[in-house]
């Protein structure tokens, strides 16, 4: 997300219960100039950062979104790590890290959820029922977006399923969106003509490689347990012919 000095600004303010035309005072411009800044349609003149950020009792860094930026960094490098760690297996090293991130970052929803997938990886019964608190948790937050959501449900559907909670795993599915209402299905609305034909010409394609992989993985699933596409995501592109998967799923059909 990309950081508003303006907003930053509004609300160092609004916290010392200051109106612009006061604010403006105190630092000798307009409040015409306080109202630019807040807007984003202009920036404080440098010389006036430092003191701005001594009257807010914060720092430069803070006031530009420096801080924001080595936190979204430092994040990037732990998810990285946790990454690293569940795919070799190390899932009880990945748990400790996610944990102790938490101290740092205790209002971040995605080590939250990196916590709930991670601890869905391991058999111990006590980890399922804290995996699932942590997902009805995640559900249940306003400032988590659409497709995080949607994921965390997927992911608490399996592990309802796992702990014998058949009521919530279809009371959960039955909440869910109708697949008319996916991404995948509503791309195409966005263009015309042939626009709008080549949009639902690589959506049905799309459509054909997911139902493909989906009979493909049938000898091998695993009922109780999360697809890995559901956090890895889709490769779509394709690997037989259109014919070919008309034909696999024909065969299925039949």
């Amino acid at each position: 997300m990309k950081h508003s000095i303006g907003e930053t600004l509004r609300q160092l303010r609004l916290q010392k219960g200051l109106t612009q035309e006061q604010l403006a005072e105190v630092f000798g411009v307009s409040a015409q100039a306080v109202s630019r800044w807040e807007n984003d349609t202009s920036y404080p003149d440098i010389t006036l950062l430092p003191g701005l950020a001594m009257f807010y009792n914060t720092s430069v860094d803070a006031i530009v979104g420096m801080d924001e930026i080595r936190k979204e960094e430092t994040l990037r490098k732990i998810h990285s790590e946790i990454n690293r760690l569940v795919t070799i297996g190390h899932t009880e090293e990945a748990v400790t890290l996610i944990r102790e991130s938490l101290k740092t970052y205790p209002s971040d929803s995605g080590l939250l959820m990196s916590l709930g997938e991670t601890l869905a990886h391991q058999a111990d019964p006590s980890a399922a029922k804290e995996a699932i608190s942590i997902g009805e948790r995640v559900m249940a937050d306003p400032t988590v977006n659409m497709k995080a959501k949607s994921t965390t449900a997927a992911n608490l559907l399996f592990l309802y399923r796992r702990t014998g909670a058949e009521d919530k795993a279809v009371a959960l599915v039955r909440s869910l969106p109708h697949i008319w209402e996916s991404r995948e299905i509503l791309i195409p609305e966005l263009s015309q003509d042939e626009a709008y034909r080549k949009a639902l010409q690589e959506c049905v394609i799309k459509a054909l490689v997911f139902l493909c992989n989906k009979i493909d993985a049938v000898p091998v699933r695993d009922p109780f347990k999360a697809p890995e596409y559901i956090q890895l995501g889709v490769d779509f592109t394709p690997v037989k012919s259109t014919d070919e998967m008309l034909e696999q799923i024909r065969t299925f059909l039949s």
